[in-house]
């Protein structure tokens, strides 16, 4: 009786959440923004516009893969705040919508036809040196390569997590060819802690888990900011600046709201709360949080965006057999 009762709860609950989805003045937002995003942004929205949002917040794999069950009869609005190359890797799942205030868009912002950007991601580590035990703080991708840091990183898994993949295209890109980047990667791999969840990662360097973190910027904003005991370095060799994405899902079932929503995110208004929630705003006349090094000063891999999606599949096929040999 007890199994009976929890399938018909499960089954109530999927119903109200289709019903939403259907009714007049929603959205259904499919998301891996971080939670503060969401509470900073999708207020000033439904107040703005009166359209309740419906959030379904999970990694961008898991969202993918619920994606692709659901293509037959979408239940999802919009794809919010995902690597590009989940979107421009699976065009079928998606409608191409060019968000109002595209014009306004910072230089090396729009990349794809598919996609709008919503911020601009920087991969940075993260760094608690009281847990170094007195070693160098690295400061390029070729130290995490060293055995010294072994057991001492965090990362989330590329197969998962939207931005572990950014990581993995962008020390591939980062060196003289392909060959020499899997040559350092393979080396930091191995000294790798990994988690399915990318928040874990700057967490559990805050925390004295681990000493060092492969992150994104403004994840490692939140624990300086918050007087945590670590320390924001940017790789020698350069790294990715690159527009996370936002898209209309085909086939959604308010895709006039859909539409408003990926607006509103590209409006100054809430560009000006992306840049205050530390990461970079897409916005040309919206300034970068100043607690940040300036973007001028950061060195930057020239991120290949289409060579990541074109490649998405072979790299992580790589990935998950280099894991089963050096883990």
């Amino acid at each position: 009786m007890k199994n009976s009762l929890k399938t018909i709860s499960m089954a109530s609950v999927l119903a109200i959440s289709a019903s939403m989805a259907t009714a007049e003045g929603t959205v259904t937002v499919y998301t891996a923004v971080p939670s503060n995003f969401i509470d900073a942004l999708v207020p000033m929205f439904e107040e703005q516009t009166g359209t309740s949002v419906e959030i379904i917040k999970a990694g961008s794999g898991e969202l993918l893969n619920r994606l692709t069950a659901e293509s037959g009869s979408p239940m999802g609005d919009v794809l919010w705040s995902v690597d590009g190359t989940v979107i421009d890797f699976n065009p079928d799942l998606f409608e191409a919508y060019e968000a109002s205030g595209s014009d306004m868009l910072a230089d090396g912002m729009k990349q794809s036809d598919m996609w709008s950007p919503f911020t601009a991601v920087v991969m940075v580590l993260i760094v608690n040196e009281g847990e170094l035990n007195g070693m160098a703080v690295p400061e390029s991708w070729a130290s995490l390569a060293d055995p010294m840091y072994d057991d001492m990183i965090s990362s989330a898994r590329a197969e998962a997590s939207g931005s572990a993949y950014i990581q993995l295209a962008t020390v591939l890109q980062a060196f003289e060819d392909e060959a020499a980047g899997w040559d350092i990667y393979k080396g930091m791999l191995s000294n790798f802690v990994l988690s399915d969840s990318s928040g874990a990662v700057p967490r559990f360097v805050n925390d004295g888990e681990l000493a060092v973190g492969v992150t994104l910027e403004d994840a490692a904003l939140r624990y300086v900011e918050g007087g945590g005991p670590v320390q924001i370095v940017y790789p020698s060799e350069g790294t990715a600046i690159a527009p996370d994405a936002m898209a209309l899902i085909a086939g959604g079932p308010n895709a006039d709201n859909g539409k408003a929503f990926l607006d509103f995110m590209m409006s100054k208004e809430a560009q000006v709360v992306v840049a205050e929630q530390g990461r970079r705003p897409v916005r040309s006349d919206v300034a970068s949080n100043p607690a940040l090094l300036p973007l001028g000063d950061v060195n930057s891999v020239g991120y290949d965006s289409a060579w990541a999606a074109e490649n998405r599949k072979r790299l992580v096929d790589a990935w998950q057999d280099m894991v089963l040999d050096v883990q």
